[in-house]
């Protein structure tokens, strides 16, 4: 969970590769399957700490769902609270329409398809199959394989912020939280 915001890269990459795409839903559907994990590790003991938001289905349908009513109803208020943006232009950028739910679609399978490359536990096709998918997994004998993955989504994290600082500190925080 501590590498939540890194699946924000995605988010990111989706939208400068497109730029039609909402970010505020990209960014919120990266996060919500992790808001299971809490959750799911107390309900089972510390047995699992991922399970219906990490599972395809499970994301496509409650993931989505969820990442709407966030990127709609909280994050205008939460974003522009804290950065201190105009939360009327954050609130157009969040407006319900097919392609905000289409990117919290997007964002929530780019996060549960990232996590089956680096867990262990992978309950990509849930509750179909209870077992782990591990056909993803990326194994290496010289890095653990959330290594192999979490570093180079800094990376890019880095260099996008970096590419963005250097049009201007004036108006940063809009161009990488709104679009």
């Amino acid at each position: 969970m501590p590498g939540t915001p890194l699946h924000s890269a995605v988010a990111y990459l989706l939208n400068r590769w497109q730029r039609r795409l909402s970010l505020p839903a990209l960014i919120v559907g990266t996060m919500v399957p992790d808001l299971e994990v809490p959750f799911i590790w107390f309900v089972t003991g510390g047995l699992y700490d991922r399970l219906i938001l990490h599972s395809l289905l499970g994301v496509a349908v409650l993931g989505t769902f969820i990442a709407v009513l966030l990127t709609v109803f909280a994050y205008p208020t939460v974003v522009s609270s804290a950065f201190r943006l105009n939360k009327e232009e954050v609130e157009e950028k969040c407006r319900f329409s097919v392609v905000l739910v289409f990117c919290c679609l997007v964002g929530g399978i780019s996060h549960v398809l990232i996590d089956s490359l680096q867990h262990e536990f992978s309950p990509l096709l849930y509750p179909f199959i209870n077992e782990s998918f591990t056909a993803l997994l990326l194994k290496n004998y010289f890095a653990s394989s959330i290594d192999l993955v979490a570093y180079p989504m800094f990376a890019i994290l880095i260099i996008i912020f970096i590419y963005d600082i250097r049009k201007g500190k004036e108006g940063f925080w809009k161009r990488v939280l709104v679009g």
